[in-house]
């Protein structure tokens, strides 16, 4: 499959929408940016940079995992309105189910977690729905190795065994996910971060999961780019 071509959902009738979901360091911003760039799509990228409580969150997560959960949720919440708002193709970098349904459950207590799950269902009731998510799954080494080699100092000192354990539920997430479609891409064989990175594999498999559930697109020659 090749070409460049503009998304959009069968009938035209709405504007494709596309979540990228995964575990930390697996290459779900670089992906996201490479498809966005590559189909024209308009980007909402993940508030990592933006949590005042993440690095207070690693330091000491009992203490901070309350205060960072409910930041991501509120930021997720707000860029599934904006994609829902938007009249074109867009793309998410991590998806707000991932964050309450793996890291929340994580990061939080049980009684905590049962506060915060009535306020994600009930927050969930107006927002729109992703037409695919695409789950980039890793090893625990893969990810390791990757985290090391990126620049975010506060995630490289990430323990593995916690690694492990989001990798186990976000598995265990993935196999039962019922809220959109999903498909899951192993990229342990795949250099997603060097300059010729092995994009095109990714975004063929995109691209033919998005035909199976009846999605299609439009080829083009010019990608149109929005604001």
């Amino acid at each position: 499959m090749s070409g460049e071509f503009q998304p959009t959902t069968a009938g035209g009738d709405r504007p494709l929408f596309l979540a990228i979901a995964g575990n930390i360091g697996v290459g779900k911003s670089t992906l996201t940016r490479h498809l966005a760039d590559k189909w024209g799509l308009t980007l909402l990228p993940e508030p990592v940079k933006q949590n005042p409580f993440l690095k207070l969150y690693y330091d000491d997560p009992k203490r901070w995992g309350i205060q960072s959960q409910l930041f991501f949720l509120t930021q997720r919440v707000r860029l599934f309105k904006e994609a829902g708002a938007l009249d074109h193709t867009k793309i998410v970098d991590r998806t707000l189910y991932e964050d309450a349904e793996i890291f929340a459950r994580t990061a939080l207590s049980r009684v905590e977690y049962q506060i915060y799950l009535q306020l994600y269902e009930y927050l969930l009731e107006n927002l729109p729905v992703p037409d695919l998510v695409v789950y980039l799954r890793a090893s625990t080494r893969t990810l390791s190795r990757r985290i090391q080699s990126r620049g975010r100092s506060f995630e490289k000192s990430l323990p593995s065994s916690y690694l492990r354990k989001l990798n186990e539920r976000y598995n265990g997430w993935a196999s039962s996910f019922l809220r959109a479609p999903l498909i899951a891409i192993d990229t342990d064989d795949l250099d997603l971060f060097s300059l010729f990175g092995e994009y095109e594999r990714v975004t063929d498999r995109i691209a033919e999961a998005l035909l199976q559930k009846g999605l299609t697109w439009q080829y083009t020659t010019t990608i149109p780019r929005h604001s």
